[in-house]
């Protein structure tokens, strides 16, 4: 096919969002041509997730509907619930579709080299070549982590990305000083598990060494232009040498997002995660506070884990209101076949599961807008805008207004919201002056850029 157009779905993390990217510039430069409608593709594909019960769903009804939708065109499923899509069994006559092409996780990257692997495997090589030189907005994700060896007990994740495997320091930052040059004003440095990074390769050191030399390496060209972010750390983590790294960098943003998944010690036991106390990460953010007298604080929190009991909820939301929440990503467990968790005694309804999620994301949802109200005490902060990704048709009609309505996230990952002049440059670190809250963050004012 000298001529095609393709057409890719993404679910799930920033990792596979970073691989959907590697896979779009990968097959540009084989002569297709991305478009934002799948009725138009010669191939689509399906870049899934299996995270959640939910998420692998979501990738069955992707193939339903993208069948429907363009029927000759070559449908691949790949990413982590392709494996578990080909042992899934339907109900007798309920709607299916299969595939053309299903590629497991550990083989993705064999559609760096075309949507045609028919028969080999991917080799098994230290790191995958995956590799960008942009991204869809002006905040790319850059992969330095793949895999999970932990084994929690309500994870799948292992089973289907396989062992912990860590970049080349040099690979990062030759992709980060790509990025930064081309423009793009934030990276968030992104993994499976960022407290694994180097255990397969010492010579590489731990995630802490990782951060430091990078940011060495890249301040000198970059310091007040673009910045660096974290996607996700474990309590563990934050440990006296990870506080003095967190605290002697020079492009950190002052944010930080916390797998902790809960509270109770008890819980967190039969997660597999006693590797960590909660009170780690209240510790390191009352240290951090005199650093960082403003920071961004997320966390993962799963709730709704068998046998756990509303003194654990209870412990749980005590925990958080001692804490500076600006937001929190809260998922109802959902039992994984084949994982621990799936067998134990104590499974909770699904009602209640749902309730104690709303309960909790109502208690973080007051928090965020307590966290809002205090930025606007701000003189002034630095936005990263999002911008349309390069090389896509654009799917909005053009504006011919001379204003228009811009977004993207301050340093403290605070959605901000902003007028903008038609045509004018909005790359690199923006300052903006906060004026109000909205419900999806704040409504700022740029300022003019210092020179």
């Amino acid at each position: 096919m000298s001529s095609w157009k393709f057409h890719i779905v993404t679910f799930g993390c920033k990792v596979n969002q970073y691989e959907s990217q590697a896979l779009r510039e990968a097959w540009h430069k084989l002569g297709g041509t991305e478009c934002l409608s799948p009725v138009e593709a010669d191939v689509i594909c399906v870049n899934s997730c299996a995270i959640t019960a939910r998420g692998e769903r979501d990738a069955r009804n992707a193939i339903f509907r993208l069948r429907r939708q363009a029927p000759a065109a070559r449908l691949i499923l790949t990413g982590c619930a392709a494996r578990l899509f080909a042992a899934f069994k339907p109900r007798p006559g309920a709607p299916f579709e299969q595939p053309d092409l299903l590629v497991p996780q550990e083989d993705k990257s064999l559609l760096l080299h075309g949507p045609w692997p028919e028969a080999e495997a991917a080799p098994d090589v230290p790191w995958p070549p995956f590799a960008i030189h942009g991204f869809g907005r002006a905040r790319p994700v850059l992969k330095v982590q793949d895999g999970c060896a932990h084994r929690c007990t309500y994870c799948i994740v292992p089973q289907t990305r396989g062992r912990p495997r860590s970049r080349p320091p040099q690979e990062i930052l030759a992709e980060a000083q790509r990025l930064l040059r081309a423009g793009h004003a934030e990276i968030m440095l992104s993994g499976i598990n960022l407290r694994q990074y180097g255990r397969d390769e010492p010579a590489y050191g731990d995630f802490w060494s990782l951060l430091a030399w990078l940011d060495a390496k890249l301040t000198p060209e970059f310091a007040g232009h673009a910045r660096l972010r974290i996607s996700s750390l474990e309590p563990s983590q934050l440990n006296t040498r990870g506080l003095d790294v967190l605290t002697g960098c020079h492009l950190l943003c002052p944010h930080l997002h916390i797998s902790l998944q809960h509270a109770s010690p008890a819980v967190l036991k039969r997660m597999g995660r006693g590797h960590y106390r909660a009170a780690m990460l209240e510790e390191a953010v009352t240290a951090l506070g005199r650093h960082w007298p403003q920071m961004g604080l997320g966390a993962d929190i799963l709730t709704g884990f068998p046998g756990e009991s509303e003194t654990d909820v209870n412990l749980l939301l005590d925990f958080m209101a001692r804490l500076p929440m600006s937001y929190a990503h809260v998922f109802p467990y959902s039992c994984r076949p084949g994982t621990p968790a799936a067998a134990f005694a104590g499974q909770i309804t699904q009602s209640l599961k749902l309730e104690r999620a709303a309960r909790i994301r109502a208690f973080v949802a007051e928090q965020q807008k307590a966290f809002w109200q205090q930025q606007l005490a701000l003189q002034e902060m630095l936005v990263a805008a999002d911008m349309p990704r390069s090389g896509m048709p654009d799917s909005t009609e053009h504006d011919t207004r001379s204003e228009h309505q811009a977004k993207g996230v301050n340093q403290y990952y605070v959605p901000c919201r902003f007028l903008a002049l038609a045509g004018q440059n909005l790359h690199g670190l923006l300052p903006v002056r906060p004026l109000r809250l909205a419900p999806d963050g704040l409504i700022v004012e740029l300022l003019p850029q210092k020179i």
